[in-house]
C-alpha cells in the first residue's frame, strides 16, 4: 500500500505555526531597558546556586572531547543532565527544590525510560537549562569563559563550596570530581549519549545534595555575594543599590515600581533610564490591557465573531486606550534619553509603536491593536506566525480557542514587564 505524505500547496501556506508570546512586540524595548539597568541578569534566573554548578562542571568536564557531530549532548550538557536527573531523583518532594529547570521534562523521561538524553530533556537547552540561562552571569563574574572553560574566579568558588562540603577545599575535592567526570564519560559513551553512570541511590543523592538550592554553605554563599557585588569592572550596573533597597521590602509586599522609586532616591543618576521604564511601561500596560480586554469579550462569542469596534462601548477598553497618543509621546520622549550602543530606543519604539501616535476614539484604537497583532505576527519569523484571531471580514474577528482568556482586571500603574528585580531578590534570599 503506498503512503502519501503530506505537502505544501497554495491552500496550505508555510506561514501557519503559532506565535504564542508576545502578541503586541512589547518585550524586545523593555529588555533593553532592563539590561541597561542590571547587565548580565536575566529575569529567568531564579537560584543563584547554578553558579556552583556551572564552576564545578568546568572542573568535571575539563579534558573531555566534545563531538561536533553531538551538539546537543556536549560534556557541559550531560554534566547539566547529571545535576537535574539527581535533584529529580532524591529530592523530588523536597518543596524548597523550586526553580530547577528542566524537571518537569526530567520527571517524565525518569518515568517513561529510566534516563535523559538530548529527546527527552530541553528542546533548546543552551537556552533554557541552567548554562543557558545563568551563562551570561557566569561569565561576567568570572567563573566560566565564553566557551564555558574556566573562568579566573572559578576556583575561589569551587574551594568556598568544597569547604562548605567538609572537603577541606578545591584539593580535597579532587576525588569526587574524578568519580562525577567518569559518570559523564560514561554517559557520552552511550550511543546515543544518555544518563548511564552505573550509581546507586546514595551517589544520586550525594550529587543532588552537593547542588541542591537552597543547601550552600555560609562560606560559598559568602564568595557568591562578593562576586555578584563587586566594585571592579564586573560591577553589574545597579545591581548593588537594588540588593542593598531588599531588606526594606517583605516578600508579599516587594512591587517593583516601589523598588524603583527608591532607587532613584538613593542613586538619582538612574532618574533617566527610570523616567524612560516608566514611561514605556504606561504605554505597554495600556495597550496589554486593552488588547487583552478586547480578546477576552470576542472569547464570549460564536462563529459569528466580534465586531472589534463595539468594544468602544466597554468602560475598561475605553479607560485602557483614553490617551495613549499621549503616552505614545511620552515614552517616545523619555526613551530618546536614554543611550544604548547601537540602538536608539526611541526610534524602535517609533517604528514599531507608530500607530498609535495619533488620537483616535476607541473603535479606532480597537482597530489599530488588531493589525498592530497581525504585523507582529508577521515578523515573528521568515514566514510568519499566525494571528491569535481569524478575520471574519474587515472588522469582525474570531478568537481562536488557544488564546480565548477570562475577563481581565485592568491594571492601571503596574509594570507590564519585569525589569530585573525579582530575579535579585530571589538571589538575595538564596544568599542571606
Amino acid at each position: 500500500m503506498s503512503v502519501t505524505l503530506p505537502f505544501l500547496t497554495a491552500y496550505d501556506p508555510p506561514g501557519t505555526s503559532e506565535g504564542t508570546l508576545d502578541p503586541l512586540g512589547l518585550y524586545q524595548i523593555a529588555d533593553q531597558l532592563a539590561v541597561q539597568l542590571v547587565p548580565a541578569v536575566r529575569e529567568r534566573m531564579q537560584r543563584i546556586r547554578f553558579l556552583t554548578g556551572m564552576a564545578v562542571g568546568v572542573l568535571v568536564t575539563e579534558g573531555i572531547d566534545s563531538d561536533p557531530n553531538l551538539r546537543d549532548a556536549s560534556p557541559y550538557l550531560v554534566w547539566e543532565w547529571l545535576i537535574v536527573e539527581a535533584m529529580v531523583r532524591s529530592r523530588r518532594e523536597d518543596s524548597s527544590n523550586w526553580g530547577v529547570p528542566g524537571t518537569l521534562v526530567t520527571r517524565r523521561a525518569l518515568d517513561q525510560h529510566g534516563y535523559l538524553d538530548a529527546r527527552s530533556y530541553l528542546k533548546t537547552p543552551r537556552i533554557f537549562g541552567f548554562h543557558g540561562v545563568y551563562k551570561r552571569l557566569a561569565t561576567h563574574l568570572g567563573l566560566v569563559d565564553v566557551h564555558l572553560g574556566a573562568g579566573p574566579n572559578a576556583d575561589l568558588l569551587v574551594d568556598a563550596w568544597a569547604r562548605g562540603l567538609g572537603l577541606g577545599g578545591l584539593e580535597g575535592a579532587k576525588v569526587l570530581i574524578s568519580r562525577w567526570s567518569a559518570a559523564v564519560r560514561r554517559s557520552l559513551g552511550e550511543r546515543p549519549p544518555r544518563t548511564k553512570p552505573n550509581w546507586g541511590s546514595e551517589s544520586w543523592t550525594e550529587l543532588a545534595d552537593a547542588f541542591a538550592p537552597a543547601t550552600a554553605k555560609a562560606k560559598e554563599r559568602r564568595c557568591i555575594r562578593e562576586h555578584l557585588l563587586a566594585s571592579d569592572e564586573r560591577r553589574l550596573g545597579a545591581f548593588s543599590k537594588l540588593w542593598q533597597l531588599q531588606a526594606e521590602f517583605s516578600g508579599e509586599k516587594f512591587r517593583e515600581e516601589q523598588l524603583h522609586n527608591r532607587l532613584e532616591q538613593v542613586e538619582p543618576a538612574y532618574g533617566p533610564l527610570l523616567a524612560a521604564v516608566r514611561a514605556y511601561e504606561a504605554f505597554a500596560r495600556s495597550a496589554q490591557d486593552a488588547f487583552d480586554v478586547l480578546r477576552a469579550e470576542a472569547t464570549r462569542t460564536d462563529v459569528q465573531g466580534f465586531c472589534v469596534t463595539d468594544i468602544s462601548k466597554d468602560e475598561a477598553f475605553a479607560k485602557s486606550v483614553y490617551g495613549l497618543h499621549k503616552r505614545f509621546e511620552a515614552a517616545h520622549h523619555a526613551l530618546s534619553a536614554v543611550s544604548l550602543t547601537g540602538v536608539a530606543l526611541h526610534n524602535l519604539f517609533d517604528e514599531r509603536f507608530g500607530a498609535f501616535a495619533e488620537p483616535l476614539d476607541a473603535g479606532g484604537f480597537a482597530r489599530t491593536l488588531c493589525s498592530h497583532h497581525e504585523t507582529v505576527q508577521r515578523a515573528k519569523s521568515a514566514d510568519g506566525k499566525r494571528p491569535w484571531f481569524d478575520r471574519l471580514g474587515q472588522d469582525r474577528i474570531y478568537v481562536r480557542h488557544a488564546y480565548r482568556i477570562a475577563r481581565p482586571e485592568i491594571q492601571v500603574g503596574r509594570y507590564l514587564h519585569d525589569y530585573r528585580g525579582w530575579p535579585i531578590r530571589r538571589f538575595y534570599v538564596d544568599l542571606a
